[in-house]
């Protein structure tokens, strides 16, 4: 397929290309997003990168922005080579972006012989053990008898309420809370949005009763985790996943050993109110408890990093 109106198909990449990524957005490369941006940026990035083997010769001619976009893409083929050990027959490989929660990884590489690649971008270090994290799970996840939003509406979300008089919207049931609680969008109901609009507003004694809910469940569920089941997700979401960490310009290549996925999985303990340890052979797993968007409002989630 790849010979057949080649040259038209190039051009109508190339097209689309330069529709959805703008020359200037190759500076995210080269520059530290403040936390607010980060998601943004990063998409930005990710997009690049799954069109990058599309790129136009404009791109590298600008005079602006030319010398980055020269920098990397030469780093993303040295990686493809690195990777396949075969770059001769560029155009026959396809990288395509992988959106969705769905997904455990970023850009899938397929090569002419149908190999699959799949591709965890991260910005910032040279390994996966210098991430702040290499999975996100949401605190949905079945992994303790109550799960930590069923937990904080039962034992806590009275007392973040309490806080600010004037809050006014009705709280949801419980079964309409667990549902919305994961959500992304604070126009979610009346009661979210409210929550969002006046999350300043005696803040420090919100932030209080959050802080006091995630130490108070990793105190009583924390040694209750399956670990089994973690175990499970973590081979699941890691088996065969490729990280290439941009740092210093150029690009890393880490990935988790066979010997790093194995069964020997033990609770290791609590760190600072909000962190649960599990402990695989010389691997710590650390489990942050965080709200994802903002503070006891939205999207309450594991946050996990690993040290050896």
């Amino acid at each position: 397929m790849y010979k057949r109106n080649y040259k038209k198909v190039l051009v109508e990449m190339k097209k689309q290309f330069a529709v959805r990524v703008q020359k200037s957005d190759i500076a995210t490369f080269f520059v530290t997003s403040n936390r607010n941006d980060n998601d943004a940026t990063n998409k930005k990035r990710e997009n690049i990168l799954s069109n990058l083997l599309k790129i136009s010769p404009e791109y590298i001619s600008d005079p602006e922005y030319g010398q980055k976009w020269e920098t990397v893409r030469n780093e993303w083929i040295r990686v493809i080579e690195e990777l396949t050990s075969d770059y001769s027959k560029k155009q026959m490989w396809e990288t395509k972006l992988m959106a969705g929660r769905k997904y455990n990884y970023d850009i899938e590489l397929t090569a002419e012989d149908g190999k699959i690649y799949k591709i965890e971008f991260k910005y910032g270090g040279t390994k996966i053990t210098e991430l702040p994290q290499f999975l996100s799970l949401q605190a949905k996840v079945e992994l303790f008898p109550v799960t930590f939003p069923q937990f904080y509406y039962d034992k806590y979300i009275d007392k973040y309420i309490a806080c600010d008089c004037g809050i006014s919207e009705h709280k949801p049931t419980i079964s309409e809370y667990l549902v919305m609680v994961t959500k992304v969008n604070y126009d979610v109901s009346p009661f979210f949005a409210q929550l969002k609009e006046r999350e300043l507003i005696e803040q420090s004694s919100k932030n209080k009763v959050v802080n006091a809910s995630i130490t108070e469940y990793l105190n009583e569920y924390g040694r209750t985790i399956n670990l089994s089941a973690f175990a499970e997700k973590v081979r699941a979401t890691q088996d065969n996943k490729i990280y290439v960490l941009w740092a210093n310009g150029k690009f890393t290549i880490d990935r988790f050993a066979e010997s790093d996925l194995g069964s020997d999985f033990q609770f290791h303990g609590i760190r600072n109110g909000n962190i649960l340890e599990v402990k695989s052979g010389d691997i710590v797993y650390s489990m942050l408890l965080r709200w994802r968007n903002h503070k006891g409002i939205l999207n309450p989630a594991w946050q996990i990093s690993l040290r050896r």
